[in-house]
Parts: structure tokens; sequence; C-alpha cells
């Protein structure tokens, strides 16, 4: 699955995009986010590696789109150095607007990605 490594840990909901990601990629995804954020007791951090992910199929975005809306998600923070890989991931949060309850922010590395999303899982928790 070109989603992998989903894991819920200390307020971070991490994963790894690789390749393509199409529509039951996506679904699995926000079904995971949906079940962390619904069981949190604080605002989950969305963490993603997109380093290796080389496109986000049309359908899979709008699933993305409506992910965008789950409660109880304070930010998202996606590490990816491919220009192409950038673009779609802002598209994507551009196109979420209407009923986002997040803002996503792009990084070049996973270390700064890590760092920022890091840095508002403490801010919730204060």
């Amino acid at each position: 699955m070109p989603i992998c490594d989903m894991q819920f840990d200390q307020g971070i909901f991490f994963a790894r995009e690789i390749g393509k990601i199409d529509r039951a990629d996506a679904e699995a995804w926000t079904e995971a986010l949906r079940q962390c954020a619904a069981s949190s007791p604080t605002p989950v951090v969305i963490l993603i590696d997109a380093r290796e992910m080389t496109l986000i199929a049309p359908d899979a975005s709008k699933i993305f789109n409506r992910a965008a809306e789950t409660p109880n998600v304070r930010v998202a923070a996606v590490a990816t150095s491919k220009p192409l890989a950038a673009v779609m991931s802002r598209t994507v949060a551009m196109l979420s607007r209407v009923g986002q309850t997040h803002e996503t922010h792009i990084f070049n590395t996973l270390e700064e990605a890590e760092r920022f999303a890091r840095a508002h899982v403490s801010a919730a928790s204060v």
C-alpha cells in the first residue's frame, strides 16, 4: 500500500506516502485519522512523509479534501523535497479550505516537519 507506517503516538498521526496515492489509500488513511482524532483527548497533529510520493490521483484528492474536515485536528505537516509532490499537497490543502479544521504546512525535510509537529503537540497540551 502506498500509504504505510501509519501510527499514532504522543498526539502525532504519522504516515509515509510512497509512489501513486489512489482512492483506496486515501480512504484507509482518512479512516485511520478519524479514529485517532475521535479517541484523542487533545488535538491531533498530522505528520506525513511524502518524500517518496509521486502522484495523488484526482479521486484520492477528493477524499483528502473531506479528511480536512476531521474534528480534533490541530495542524498538518508534510515533508517533501519534490516540487510536484509539494504542488499536489498544496493544491489539496487549498481545495479543502471551505470545511477544513486545520492548516497544512509543507517542509523540505522530514526533520523540519517533525520539529514543527512536535512544537504544535507541545502547544496543544499546555
